[in-house]
């Protein structure tokens, strides 16, 4: 039985060519950066420096405004817990938004045990935030706004740059985890003056283990403080020696990812809307989660009422999708994000995520619709 992989947005398969860039730093180019010797330190430090340039062309920022880190997870815990270390007293307010990651979530989580106030803006019905709302709940003491550039369920994207233009206009910190927006939609910095941006390697068809995180102004000013502390790497930021393969295969990523990303998401939405279209046509009471225009290319998000998504997922022993997101998929907890829909009826228990990825093909699409439309048929029959 040949799997049809549906699950991209847990990760990506590392893409060949990303792969051979990364083997000679794992046999010959084995140096530490660190080390003085041009022919050991000197071409590792190139090369590390060469994916920073590759990683800042992807997002068009500058490459000394990039710290490296172990993935997104670590970036934004070192974006919201390093900024809150270094907030005054008067100023411990944080806005971010329902449906975020728990890589944000528990972080301000955190930070409201210890007295923090931190202010959850609803979504509508499809996903989105209100910026008037956000306008309304910002104060004196708003140091932070943390809000997501596309939902890693839902698919479900911000409006980033205006959220970005009111914090700007504020004074106040704006960070945006994009880790599934990065390589599969416009994100220019240049344009969009987010503060601080995190994402990962492994959603772009890079290595697991390895993430960027941007600060703008990194030079000027020092928006967030180290939460680990050893050989002052990455300007003091992330001590640690570095991982160069992984470092190297982040860059060769978002090379591929900057020559082929349009194609790729032009060609991945098709896909996708092919997908949700034989669906539609074959069943009754199913519906998209998300929004149905301004959302990431990759991301199906669909309630199959009726029926349980556990048990759906039993059926198709050949398809490799989700019902959420991979962080929580062993905690067997309802999807937060479907939750905060308030859609009714609930869609949290008959919803099935579906992740598209450059590899797929039409025809695995069309096998993968009949399996899921079997499934469902199935299952309902029960």
């Amino acid at each position: 039985m040949k799997l049809i992989y549906l699950d991209h947005c847990s990760t990506t398969p590392i893409d060949p060519s990303v792969l051979d860039a990364m083997l000679p730093f794992m046999r010959e180019s084995f140096g530490n950066p660190g080390t003085p010797h041009p022919l050991v330190g000197g071409v590792v430090q190139r090369a590390v420096r060469d994916a920073r340039e590759a990683v800042s062309a992807l997002i068009n920022c500058r490459p000394n405004e990039l710290i490296w880190t172990s993935g997104t997870t670590e970036s934004n815990n070192l974006a919201i817990l390093g900024l809150a270390e270094k907030t005054p007293l008067n100023k411990r307010h944080i806005v971010t938004q329902v449906t975020e990651h728990s890589a944000v979530l528990e972080p301000c989580q955190y930070l409201k045990s210890k007295g923090w106030q931190v202010t959850y803006l609803p979504v509508d019905q499809f996903g989105q935030i209100d910026a008037h709302q956000l306008e309304d709940v910002l104060t004196n003491s708003t140091s932070l706004v943390s809000i997501m550039w596309g939902n890693n369920e839902i698919g479900t994207i911000q409006p980033i740059a205006e959220i970005a233009r009111i914090c700007a206009e504020r004074g106040i910190v704006f960070h945006c985890d994009a880790t599934q927006a990065v390589g599969k939609v416009s994100v220019d910095l240049e344009s969009v003056p987010v503060s601080i941006l995190t994402f990962s390697a492994h959603k772009l068809y890079g290595p697991k283990g390895v993430g960027a995180l941007f600060i703008r102004d990194l030079n000027k000013k020092q928006l967030i403080a180290p939460r680990q502390f050893g050989g002052g790497q990455e300007k003091s930021l992330r001590a640690g020696t570095l991982n160069v393969p992984c470092v190297v295969g982040m860059g060769a990523a978002c090379s591929l990812a900057v020559e082929n990303y349009c194609r790729w998401s032009e060609d991945t939405a098709k896909l996708r809307d092919y997908f949700e279209a034989i669906l539609l046509d074959r069943l009754t009471q199913i519906s998209l989660n998300g929004q149905p225009t301004n959302r990431l290319p990759h991301i199906s998000n669909i309630a199959f009422h009726g029926a349980d998504n556990e048990g759906m997922l039993t059926m198709l022993p050949e398809l490799v999708a989700s019902t959420g997101s991979a962080c929580h998929v062993a905690d067997f907890a309802p999807s937060h994000v479907l939750a905060s829909l308030a859609k009714v009826p609930d869609v949290t228990e008959c919803s099935l995520r579906f992740g598209f990825g450059k590899g797929n093909t039409k025809q695995e699409v069309l096998i993968a619709a009949d399996a899921v439309f079997n499934a469902v048929t199935r299952y309902r029959a029960e």
